[in-house]
Protein backbone atom coordinates (compact mmCIF):
# COMPACT_ATOMS: atom_id res chain seq x y z
CA UNK A 1 0.00 0.00 0.00
CA UNK A 2 2.70 2.15 0.80
CA UNK A 3 4.34 1.47 -2.36
CA UNK A 4 0.93 2.66 -3.83
CA UNK A 5 0.81 5.80 -2.65
CA UNK A 6 4.90 7.20 -3.25
CA UNK A 7 4.39 5.78 -6.92
CA UNK A 8 0.70 8.00 -6.99
CA UNK A 9 3.16 10.86 -5.39
CA UNK A 10 5.63 10.81 -7.91
CA UNK A 11 3.07 10.88 -10.98
CA UNK A 12 1.41 13.58 -9.36
CA UNK A 13 4.30 15.72 -8.58
CA UNK A 14 5.78 15.05 -12.64
CA UNK A 15 2.27 16.20 -14.01
CA UNK A 16 2.48 19.88 -12.14
CA UNK A 17 4.43 22.69 -13.32
CA UNK A 18 4.50 26.37 -12.21
CA UNK A 19 1.40 28.00 -13.47
CA UNK A 20 2.83 31.10 -14.96
CA UNK A 21 5.99 29.33 -16.57
CA UNK A 22 6.86 30.48 -20.13
CA UNK A 23 8.31 28.33 -22.99
CA UNK A 24 11.62 29.52 -24.25
CA UNK A 25 10.52 30.11 -27.84
CA UNK A 26 7.86 32.47 -26.35
CA UNK A 27 9.82 35.09 -24.55
CA UNK A 28 11.00 38.16 -25.22
CA UNK A 29 14.53 38.90 -22.67
CA UNK A 30 14.61 42.30 -21.90
CA UNK A 31 17.99 43.47 -21.74
CA UNK A 32 18.08 47.31 -21.09
CA UNK A 33 14.79 49.87 -20.89
CA UNK A 34 14.48 53.56 -21.92
CA UNK A 35 12.19 55.43 -20.38
CA UNK A 36 10.55 59.15 -21.15
CA UNK A 37 7.19 60.85 -20.93
CA UNK A 38 6.15 63.71 -23.20
CA UNK A 39 2.56 65.31 -22.86
CA UNK A 40 1.71 62.74 -20.16
CA UNK A 41 2.35 59.96 -21.87
CA UNK A 42 5.26 57.40 -20.89
CA UNK A 43 7.15 56.09 -23.77
CA UNK A 44 9.08 53.11 -23.17
CA UNK A 45 12.50 51.47 -25.32
CA UNK A 46 12.65 48.12 -25.02
CA UNK A 47 15.65 46.20 -25.94
CA UNK A 48 15.39 42.69 -25.93
CA UNK A 49 17.72 39.73 -27.39
CA UNK A 50 16.93 38.73 -31.17
CA UNK A 51 15.77 35.22 -31.12
CA UNK A 52 17.46 35.03 -35.04
CA UNK A 53 21.01 33.28 -35.07
CA UNK A 54 23.21 35.39 -36.77
CA UNK A 55 25.37 32.67 -38.02
CA UNK A 56 22.51 31.43 -39.83
CA UNK A 57 21.45 34.25 -41.96
CA UNK A 58 23.30 35.64 -45.07
CA UNK A 59 23.62 39.01 -43.58
CA UNK A 60 24.53 40.08 -40.32
CA UNK A 61 21.61 40.48 -37.46
CA UNK A 62 21.59 42.56 -34.45
CA UNK A 63 22.20 41.04 -31.35
CA UNK A 64 19.46 43.40 -30.32
CA UNK A 65 15.78 44.08 -31.38
CA UNK A 66 14.12 47.81 -30.06
CA UNK A 67 10.35 47.52 -29.36
CA UNK A 68 8.42 51.23 -28.12
CA UNK A 69 5.76 51.32 -26.60
CA UNK A 70 3.27 54.29 -25.15
CA UNK A 71 0.75 54.72 -22.00
CA UNK A 72 -0.36 56.66 -19.58
CA UNK A 73 1.45 54.29 -17.00
CA UNK A 74 4.86 52.40 -17.07
CA UNK A 75 3.12 49.48 -17.55
CA UNK A 76 0.77 50.53 -20.03
CA UNK A 77 3.46 51.69 -21.83
CA UNK A 78 5.21 47.75 -21.68
CA UNK A 79 2.09 45.85 -22.33
CA UNK A 80 1.57 47.89 -25.86
CA UNK A 81 5.13 46.72 -26.63
CA UNK A 82 3.09 43.19 -26.69
CA UNK A 83 1.20 44.37 -29.74
CA UNK A 84 4.42 44.62 -31.52
CA UNK A 85 5.61 41.46 -30.58
CA UNK A 86 4.60 37.80 -30.41
CA UNK A 87 6.66 37.17 -27.32
CA UNK A 88 6.15 37.32 -23.65
CA UNK A 89 8.49 40.19 -22.65
CA UNK A 90 10.82 38.74 -19.92
CA UNK A 91 12.42 40.83 -17.17
CA UNK A 92 14.61 38.93 -15.37
CA UNK A 93 18.02 39.72 -17.08
CA UNK A 94 17.14 43.51 -17.23
CA UNK A 95 20.74 45.21 -16.98
CA UNK A 96 20.39 48.62 -17.57
CA UNK A 97 17.31 50.99 -17.30
CA UNK A 98 17.98 54.72 -18.89
CA UNK A 99 15.72 57.63 -17.40
CA UNK A 100 15.44 60.40 -19.92
CA UNK A 101 16.31 63.58 -17.93
CA UNK A 102 13.18 65.40 -19.41
CA UNK A 103 11.23 62.47 -16.81
CA UNK A 104 14.27 63.10 -14.14
CA UNK A 105 13.47 66.80 -13.43
CA UNK A 106 9.60 66.12 -13.26
CA UNK A 107 10.78 63.60 -10.36
CA UNK A 108 11.68 59.97 -10.76
CA UNK A 109 9.16 58.92 -7.62
CA UNK A 110 6.70 56.95 -10.24
CA UNK A 111 9.41 55.15 -11.88
CA UNK A 112 10.88 53.88 -8.35
CA UNK A 113 7.79 52.39 -7.12
CA UNK A 114 6.67 50.42 -10.28
CA UNK A 115 10.26 48.96 -10.19
CA UNK A 116 9.97 48.18 -6.91
CA UNK A 117 7.00 46.71 -6.76
CA UNK A 118 6.89 44.71 -9.48
CA UNK A 119 7.98 41.13 -8.38
CA UNK A 120 9.13 40.03 -11.88
CA UNK A 121 11.99 42.76 -11.94
CA UNK A 122 14.82 41.94 -10.69
CA UNK A 123 16.93 44.94 -8.44
CA UNK A 124 20.25 44.46 -9.05
CA UNK A 125 20.20 46.24 -12.96
CA UNK A 126 22.37 49.85 -13.23
CA UNK A 127 20.75 52.92 -13.87
CA UNK A 128 21.21 55.96 -15.78
CA UNK A 129 20.23 59.72 -16.52
CA UNK A 130 19.83 59.91 -20.56
CA UNK A 131 21.13 63.22 -21.65
CA UNK A 132 19.45 63.03 -25.19
CA UNK A 133 16.04 60.91 -26.32
CA UNK A 134 16.09 57.57 -27.39
CA UNK A 135 19.50 56.31 -26.81
CA UNK A 136 18.60 52.57 -26.90
CA UNK A 137 16.94 53.22 -30.77
CA UNK A 138 20.03 54.69 -32.06
CA UNK A 139 21.57 52.02 -34.26
CA UNK A 140 24.69 53.46 -35.59
CA UNK A 141 26.42 51.50 -34.97
CA UNK A 142 24.05 49.07 -33.19
CA UNK A 143 27.12 47.24 -31.27
CA UNK A 144 27.71 50.23 -29.56
CA UNK A 145 24.78 50.77 -27.71
CA UNK A 146 23.42 48.04 -26.07
CA UNK A 147 23.18 47.26 -22.09
CA UNK A 148 26.42 45.02 -21.83
CA UNK A 149 28.33 47.39 -23.59
CA UNK A 150 27.00 50.52 -21.36
CA UNK A 151 27.64 48.37 -17.96
CA UNK A 152 31.14 47.26 -19.65
CA UNK A 153 32.28 51.40 -20.24
CA UNK A 154 30.88 52.25 -16.49
CA UNK A 155 32.71 49.63 -15.18
CA UNK A 156 35.94 50.89 -17.11
CA UNK A 157 35.46 54.16 -16.87
CA UNK A 158 34.75 53.64 -12.83
CA UNK A 159 38.11 51.77 -13.05
CA UNK A 160 40.61 54.00 -15.00
CA UNK A 161 38.77 57.51 -14.67
CA UNK A 162 37.03 57.37 -11.60
CA UNK A 163 34.54 59.73 -12.78
CA UNK A 164 30.99 57.16 -13.08
CA UNK A 165 30.17 54.17 -11.18
CA UNK A 166 27.38 51.17 -11.20
CA UNK A 167 24.54 51.93 -9.09
CA UNK A 168 21.72 49.53 -8.57
CA UNK A 169 17.96 49.80 -8.27
CA UNK A 170 18.31 49.06 -4.53
CA UNK A 171 20.93 51.69 -4.24
CA UNK A 172 18.69 54.02 -5.30
CA UNK A 173 16.20 52.87 -3.39
CA UNK A 174 17.98 53.39 -0.55
CA UNK A 175 18.91 56.78 -1.64
CA UNK A 176 15.41 57.68 -1.53
CA UNK A 177 13.99 56.54 1.11
CA UNK A 178 17.29 57.77 3.25
CA UNK A 179 15.43 61.25 4.34
CA UNK A 180 19.25 62.39 5.23
CA UNK A 181 20.46 61.84 2.03
CA UNK A 182 20.09 62.51 -1.93
CA UNK A 183 20.03 60.95 -5.08
CA UNK A 184 23.12 60.94 -7.55
CA UNK A 185 23.27 58.80 -10.75
CA UNK A 186 25.81 58.07 -13.50
CA UNK A 187 24.51 59.92 -16.92
CA UNK A 188 24.98 58.91 -20.85
CA UNK A 189 24.70 60.79 -23.66
CA UNK A 190 24.80 61.09 -28.04
CA UNK A 191 27.79 62.57 -29.56
CA UNK A 192 28.11 62.61 -33.38
CA UNK A 193 31.77 61.44 -34.48
CA UNK A 194 32.01 62.83 -38.47
CA UNK A 195 34.28 60.88 -40.29
CA UNK A 196 35.62 61.71 -44.10
CA UNK A 197 35.47 59.31 -46.89
CA UNK A 198 38.52 57.41 -47.56
CA UNK A 199 37.87 57.07 -51.01
CA UNK A 200 40.09 59.37 -53.87
CA UNK A 201 36.35 59.45 -55.39
CA UNK A 202 34.28 60.43 -52.40
CA UNK A 203 37.40 62.17 -50.79
CA UNK A 204 35.05 65.34 -49.77
CA UNK A 205 31.86 62.64 -48.67
CA UNK A 206 31.84 63.04 -44.85
CA UNK A 207 29.56 60.08 -42.98
CA UNK A 208 28.56 60.69 -39.16
CA UNK A 209 28.94 58.36 -36.94
CA UNK A 210 26.47 58.34 -33.34
CA UNK A 211 28.28 56.68 -30.33
CA UNK A 212 27.76 57.08 -26.49
CA UNK A 213 29.81 58.21 -23.82
CA UNK A 214 29.49 59.11 -20.28
CA UNK A 215 28.82 61.91 -18.75
CA UNK A 216 28.87 63.90 -15.10
CA UNK A 217 27.36 62.35 -12.18
CA UNK A 218 23.76 63.71 -12.36
CA UNK A 219 22.69 65.38 -9.13
CA UNK A 220 19.00 65.57 -7.68
CA UNK A 221 17.02 66.86 -4.32
CA UNK A 222 13.61 65.67 -3.75
CA UNK A 223 13.97 63.17 -6.10
CA UNK A 224 14.04 65.41 -8.85
CA UNK A 225 17.32 66.02 -11.41
CA UNK A 226 18.95 69.73 -10.50
CA UNK A 227 21.90 69.34 -12.90
CA UNK A 228 24.76 67.57 -13.66
CA UNK A 229 28.97 68.05 -12.20
CA UNK A 230 31.25 67.92 -14.55
CA UNK A 231 34.16 65.24 -14.66
CA UNK A 232 36.32 66.62 -12.57
CA UNK A 233 33.73 67.52 -9.67
CA UNK A 234 32.55 63.87 -10.38
CA UNK A 235 35.85 62.44 -9.66
CA UNK A 236 35.58 64.47 -5.94
CA UNK A 237 32.70 63.28 -5.03
CA UNK A 238 33.68 59.77 -5.65
CA UNK A 239 37.01 60.81 -3.34
CA UNK A 240 34.95 61.57 -0.87
CA UNK A 241 32.35 58.90 -1.15
CA UNK A 242 35.27 56.31 -0.85
CA UNK A 243 34.01 55.24 -4.68
CA UNK A 244 37.45 55.51 -6.04
CA UNK A 245 39.28 53.07 -7.76
CA UNK A 246 41.64 55.05 -9.85
CA UNK A 247 41.79 58.39 -11.28
CA UNK A 248 44.59 61.28 -12.44
CA UNK A 249 45.68 63.93 -10.82
CA UNK A 250 46.92 67.02 -13.71
CA UNK A 251 49.03 69.44 -11.60
CA UNK A 252 50.74 72.81 -12.69
CA UNK A 253 54.30 71.94 -11.36
CA UNK A 254 55.88 74.76 -13.48
CA UNK A 255 53.95 77.81 -16.06
CA UNK A 256 52.14 75.87 -19.02
CA UNK A 257 54.47 72.85 -17.47
CA UNK A 258 51.89 69.83 -16.01
CA UNK A 259 52.57 66.49 -14.47
CA UNK A 260 50.61 63.68 -14.17
CA UNK A 261 49.88 61.60 -10.78
CA UNK A 262 48.03 58.14 -11.66
CA UNK A 263 45.92 57.65 -8.21
CA UNK A 264 46.21 53.92 -7.36
CA UNK A 265 44.93 53.41 -4.50
CA UNK A 266 42.29 56.29 -2.37
CA UNK A 267 41.07 55.62 1.06
CA UNK A 268 38.45 58.39 2.79
CA UNK A 269 36.85 58.71 6.07
CA UNK A 270 34.46 61.26 6.90
CA UNK A 271 33.87 62.40 10.53
CA UNK A 272 31.86 64.42 12.82
CA UNK A 273 33.34 66.18 15.46
CA UNK A 274 32.89 69.57 17.88
CA UNK A 275 30.08 70.17 15.31
CA UNK A 276 32.14 70.25 12.32
CA UNK A 277 32.60 67.53 9.57
CA UNK A 278 35.79 66.24 8.73
CA UNK A 279 37.01 64.51 5.85
CA UNK A 280 40.51 62.90 6.01
CA UNK A 281 41.72 61.56 2.63
CA UNK A 282 44.41 59.55 1.58
CA UNK A 283 45.50 58.42 -1.74
CA UNK A 284 49.00 56.58 -3.04
CA UNK A 285 49.89 58.01 -6.42
CA UNK A 286 52.65 57.02 -9.19
CA UNK A 287 54.60 59.41 -11.67
CA UNK A 288 53.20 58.74 -15.01
CA UNK A 289 54.49 61.89 -16.59
CA UNK A 290 56.25 65.34 -16.14
CA UNK A 291 57.02 67.61 -18.02
CA UNK A 292 58.29 69.77 -15.45
CA UNK A 293 62.29 70.07 -13.82
CA UNK A 294 61.79 68.12 -11.01
CA UNK A 295 64.72 65.70 -9.34
CA UNK A 296 62.56 62.89 -8.69
CA UNK A 297 65.36 60.63 -7.66
CA UNK A 298 66.21 62.90 -4.18
CA UNK A 299 64.17 62.11 -1.30
CA UNK A 300 63.87 66.28 -0.64
CA UNK A 301 62.05 66.87 -4.49
CA UNK A 302 59.57 63.60 -3.79
CA UNK A 303 58.19 65.09 -0.18
CA UNK A 304 58.04 68.58 -1.44
CA UNK A 305 55.95 66.87 -4.90
CA UNK A 306 53.86 64.80 -2.21
CA UNK A 307 53.02 68.10 -0.16
CA UNK A 308 52.25 70.04 -3.07
CA UNK A 309 49.88 67.62 -4.36
CA UNK A 310 48.51 67.31 -0.72
CA UNK A 311 47.48 71.20 -1.69
CA UNK A 312 46.15 70.73 -4.80
CA UNK A 313 43.66 68.07 -4.14
CA UNK A 314 42.37 69.89 -0.94
CA UNK A 315 41.75 72.75 -3.31
CA UNK A 316 40.42 70.97 -5.82
CA UNK A 317 37.72 68.62 -3.03
CA UNK A 318 37.01 72.10 -0.96
CA UNK A 319 35.80 74.16 -4.32
CA UNK A 320 33.83 71.50 -5.47
CA UNK A 321 32.12 70.91 -2.18
CA UNK A 322 31.14 74.53 -2.09
CA UNK A 323 30.07 74.40 -5.46
CA UNK A 324 27.79 71.89 -5.47
CA UNK A 325 26.16 73.55 -2.01
CA UNK A 326 26.40 76.79 -3.32
CA UNK A 327 24.81 75.91 -6.70
CA UNK A 328 22.66 72.68 -6.03
CA UNK A 329 22.03 73.11 -2.22
CA UNK A 330 21.81 69.22 -2.61
CA UNK A 331 23.43 67.26 -0.06
CA UNK A 332 24.34 64.57 -2.34
CA UNK A 333 27.49 63.90 0.32
CA UNK A 334 25.02 62.28 2.84
CA UNK A 335 26.46 65.40 5.54
CA UNK A 336 23.55 64.90 7.08
CA UNK A 337 23.21 61.40 7.23
CA UNK A 338 26.58 61.44 9.26
CA UNK A 339 25.73 64.14 11.84
CA UNK A 340 22.61 61.50 12.55
CA UNK A 341 25.24 58.66 13.07
CA UNK A 342 27.92 59.83 14.94
CA UNK A 343 25.94 62.83 16.94
CA UNK A 344 22.15 62.85 17.35
CA UNK A 345 21.79 65.62 19.73
CA UNK A 346 23.53 67.65 16.87
CA UNK A 347 21.37 66.30 14.36
CA UNK A 348 17.60 67.24 16.16
CA UNK A 349 19.21 71.11 16.36
CA UNK A 350 19.89 71.17 12.48
CA UNK A 351 17.60 68.58 10.60
CA UNK A 352 14.55 70.88 9.99
CA UNK A 353 16.68 74.33 8.83
CA UNK A 354 19.18 72.08 7.20
CA UNK A 355 18.97 73.13 3.73
CA UNK A 356 16.90 76.41 4.33
CA UNK A 357 19.77 77.85 6.69
CA UNK A 358 22.53 75.37 8.01
CA UNK A 359 23.51 73.25 5.01
CA UNK A 360 25.80 75.86 2.97
CA UNK A 361 27.38 77.52 5.78
CA UNK A 362 28.16 74.31 7.58
CA UNK A 363 31.90 73.69 8.82
CA UNK A 364 33.69 71.14 6.62
CA UNK A 365 37.63 70.83 7.42
CA UNK A 366 39.34 68.52 4.66
CA UNK A 367 43.03 66.94 5.15
CA UNK A 368 44.42 65.45 2.14
CA UNK A 369 47.48 63.36 1.92
CA UNK A 370 49.57 62.06 -1.41
CA UNK A 371 51.84 59.10 -1.03
CA UNK A 372 54.44 58.82 -4.22
CA UNK A 373 54.94 54.95 -4.26
CA UNK A 374 56.10 54.91 -7.75
CA UNK A 375 57.79 57.83 -10.10
CA UNK A 376 58.49 55.55 -12.72
CA UNK A 377 62.35 54.30 -14.07
CA UNK A 378 65.10 55.72 -11.03
CA UNK A 379 66.87 57.29 -13.87
CA UNK A 380 66.21 60.94 -14.76
CA UNK A 381 64.13 61.36 -16.95
CA UNK A 382 64.97 63.57 -19.81
CA UNK A 383 62.78 66.64 -18.57
CA UNK A 384 64.51 66.33 -15.28
CA UNK A 385 68.13 66.88 -16.87
CA UNK A 386 67.68 69.56 -19.03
Amino acid sequence: MKIKKIILLLIIFTLTGCYDSKELNNIAILTATEINRVDDNYIINAEVVNPQNPDKQTTKASPFIIYTGTGKTIQEAYRQIKLSSSRYLYPEHLQVLIINENLAKEGISEVLDFYLRDPSIRTEFNILIGKNNDILSTTTPIEEISSSSINETIKTNNRFQGVSNLTTLNELAIMSLNPNTEIILPSIKLKNITKKSDTEENINNTKIDTMYELSGLAIFTDNKLLGYLDNNQSISYNIIKNQIKSSILTYECEENKYLSAEIINSKSKIQVKNNQININVTTNATINESNCHLELNKNKSIKLLENNLSIYLKNNLENDINYIRNTYNSDVFGFLDEIYKHNYKEYLKVKDNWYQEIYKNYPINITAKVNIVSKGNIMEGYNEKN
